[in-house]
């Protein structure tokens, strides 16, 4: 449920409009002159949305790469460049026990 009350009202409800947002999951925006300026929301809610938007840029970027991409390595390709690049012998059983 969203409310939606004028900037000159919010002064001497500001405590109850806290206590609205938090206890009952309300969002609220707050207008000056007929134009929403601000919102309440709920801390965590707040958190779930930012956390989602960037999961949405990042998965965004992720398939923009593999687009661009014109060739793929297999997970056994990655281990042998590595191996070959700093000289060792890691196993790909290695990475079964992390």
């Amino acid at each position: 449920m969203v409310n939606v009350l004028q900037i000159g009202n919010v002064g001497t409800e500001l405590s109850k409009l806290v206590h609205e947002v938090s206890d009952r999951q309300t969002q609220i925006v707050i207008e000056s002159e007929g134009k929403p300026v601000v919102a309440m929301v709920r801390y965590d809610y707040l958190v779930n949305l930012l956390e989602a938007l960037e999961d949405a840029i990042d998965s965004k970027f992720l398939k923009q790469a593999v687009a661009g991409n014109d060739e793929f390595f297999s997970f056994e390709d990655v281990v042998a460049a590595h191996n070959t690049a700093h000289n060792v012998e890691v196993q790909l059983e290695d990475f079964a026990k992390v």
